[in-house]
């Protein structure tokens, strides 16, 4: 059943992209991610916004041309919608571009510009900027009524910052108005219309309700070309239709009782199927692609109910947010978390430059000023569910760090490494990074009632960041020698390279025992776990993490590998090379990326890579990351079968 699984998902999935990598008349919609037009410290993060728009529209069965604003005149070319996605301030030629793109009846979807010129294309007034902010004020965008055939009533996306636009009267409206976290409607724009097409006031995230925004995407574009309702209702049918044989033929093979069980479910999904062929039939294209939506979620039902739960093992997920699925409300995640039978949460509450509590060591957070202490309130909100909590640090990353607080790393000595995709990062080989961190590990494990600490970013960058003049005056004093031709002496191949991938992984090491002695000394029973990169050894010599030698030495109680993928073949062979042996696979809880930057998965998938890691005798899994989508479409499924709560006993 799985083989078969996974064979349907690569085929159709290998079908779509190359749709979506067409140019041409083949894809109408393009996809235009912000380069020349933004800073260089920003392509990063627009090429990953981009992407997820991408995967979006695939996901909705619509096929998109990605590319940059460099060439936009030849980009647009053919195309009838582009989407821009962080075009902040695009240049001169570049609005003369969509000028011209618009003047031959091409519509924008504009995500996020302070561009005054753009705005004046798209018949809106910039206003200003609005800073950042973590009450949760931009928490839901609301549509208004009048809106366009598909798009939903509303859209969860927490926006920490926007850039407020306004209509024109009698040339754009309101579509969508920001709603905070506690559902009150704001004074500011979410989404505008005119003639032209539509704006919204900060960028989709990938925080969640991923259907519903793939689904307003699609809508969005289909206001202005309805015909491409028909193909994406088909692609959808196509992949509810493929997963419906499988679903059916696992229902064949399962115990009577467990057919009788999914029956009702059975017939329903029968239903959806018949219900989405008839409207494609007829072209009644919304129809259909609702349809087939329907008959997805309905095959993922069953296909969930059909599972059986294990005991014992570890059910995890990731907050990277550190405040829950429901910011201020921590009995409420915790109680979701519980329902769908997860054991453990790992929160994200500090880092070398925040601490999202009252931390002696760590530059307290805005988070923690604004919102209280993250850690205490996650505690105490997990006890009455023995949820377990591990703490969840950011090491040398300084991610989550305020600019003052970078600059007073710079000001430190031999603090700082250099940079990596425009981020410092603090040094591995320094003493006195290393002493810091642990005394921030310390103070988490002691003063807090945690089950664990959880290390991540416990690693160099890369290879070309850990090459600068400190790292060459550490390696020379550790070597007894002078290197005249750094960084060539290490960069070819031969003994000394050999000699530096070691120095450099014994800095990463050195700290990970630090910590391991200190909470045998000073923490005893709690658990320590590190977030690594799952292809070993090429992770020993790319960025210095040798996490095999960590398990043998036994320096940590559990690895998590985040083996962020969607295909399956892959996933099996990395678990595979990560459970060599019963030590390895009791130390072994793979991450498996349900919204990461490199994969989203849906329930099934989710549910397959869960069986192989059981399969391969793994401790348990974890799911990357707690958002909205976890919430809508994942843990109900799971909770259905594969991470069932065992009835309680008859009376």
């Amino acid at each position: 059943m799985n083989c078969s699984l996974r064979s349907i998902r690569i085929f159709f999935g290998v079908v779509l992209l190359s749709l979506g990598c067409r140019t041409g008349a083949a894809a109408p919609i393009a996809i235009v991610q912000g380069a020349d037009s933004i800073a260089e410290s920003e392509q990063r993060f627009a090429a990953s916004l981009a992407k997820h728009v991408e995967r979006w529209y695939r996901s909705a069965g619509v096929q998109t041309f990605l590319c940059d604003d460099k060439a936009l005149g030849q980009s647009l070319s053919g195309k009838t919608i582009a989407v821009l996605v962080y075009l902040s301030q695009p240049k001169a030629p570049q609005i003369a571009a969509l000028r011209a793109f618009v003047q031959r009846g091409g519509k924008l979807i504009v995500c996020y510009s302070a561009s005054p010129a753009l705005a004046a294309l798209m018949d809106v007034q910039v206003v200003r900027y609005l800073k950042d902010t973590t009450d949760g004020r931009w928490s839901r965008m609301c549509f208004v009524p009048e809106r366009p055939q598909g798009i939903p009533e509303s859209i969860l996306q927490t926006s920490s910052n926007i850039f407020q636009v306004q209509p024109i009267p009698g040339r754009s409206s309101v579509l969508a108005w920001w709603h905070d976290r506690q559902g009150k409607k704001t004074e500011q724009p979410a989404w505008l219309r005119s003639k032209n097409g539509y704006w919204m006031t900060h960028v989709l995230l990938a925080d969640g309700d991923a259907e519903a925004k793939g689904r307003l995407l699609l809508a969005l574009a289909a206001s202005f070309d309805p015909s491409l309702w028909v193909p994406a209702a088909d692609n959808v049918i196509r992949q509810g239709r493929a997963a419906e044989r499988v679903v059916c033929n696992a229902v064949k093979a399962a115990p009577r009782e467990c057919q009788k069980r999914v029956a009702g479910s059975v017939d329903t999904m029968i239903k959806c199927n018949a219900a989405a062929d008839r409207a494609l039939r007829e072209g009644r294209g919304f129809e259909a692609w609702m349809a087939g939506s329907e008959l997805q979620n309905r095959a993922a039902e069953v296909y969930g109910m059909l599972q059986l739960p294990r005991k014992g093992e570890i059910r995890a997920v990731w907050d990277h947010s550190g405040m829950g699925l429901f910011p201020g409300d921590w009995p409420r995640t915790m109680k979701l978390l519980a329902e769908a039978g997860m054991t453990d949460i790992y929160v994200n509450v500090a880092g070398a430059g925040f601490a999202h509590f009252p931390s002696s060591v760590l530059p307290r957070s805005r988070v923690y000023e604004e919102q209280g202490d993250q850690l205490t309130a996650c505690i105490k909100a997990a006890k009455p569910y023995h949820i377990s909590v591990h703490a969840w640090i950011l090491c040398f990353s300084t991610e989550g760090a305020t600019q003052d607080r970078i600059r007073i790393f710079s000001s430190r000595e031999n603090w700082l490494l250099g940079n990596s995709g425009g981020r410092p990062w603090l040094d591995p080989g320094s003493p006195e990074v290393r002493a810091y961190l642990l005394r921030a590990v310390r103070e988490m494990a002691r003063s807090y009632a945690v089950a664990g600490i959880h290390l991540d970013f416990v690693r160099y960058p890369d290879f070309p960041s850990s090459l600068n003049r400190n790292t060459k005056l550490r390696f020379e004093q550790e070597m007894g020698k002078s290197f005249l031709k750094w960084p060539d002496t290490v960069k070819q191949a031969g003994k000394i390279r050999q000699s530096f991938f070691q120095w450099r992984a014994e800095q990463v090491t050195d700290f990970v025992r630090s910590v391991r002695v200190m909470m045998q000394r000073e923490a005893k029973g709690k658990v320590l776990s590190a977030a690594v990169y799952g292809k070993y050894p090429s992770c020993y010599e790319a960025v210095g993490q040798d996490w095999q030698s960590w398990i043998d030495l036994g320096l940590v109680d559990f690895v998590m590998p985040m083996n962020y993928t969607e295909n399956m073949d892959r996933f099996q062979e990395w678990v595979k090379d990560q459970t060599k042996t019963k030590k390895m696979a009791n130390a072994m809880i793979p991450g498996i990326g349900v919204t990461a930057a490199e994969s989203r998965l849906d329930a099934m998938q989710v549910i397959d890579q869960i069986k192989l890691a059981r399969a391969a005798g793994c401790a348990g899994f974890a799911l990357f990351d707690l958002d909205t989508t976890l919430r809508q479409e994942i843990l109900p499924i799971l909770r259905l079968g594969i991470s069932r709560k065992p009835l309680p006993p008859p009376r």
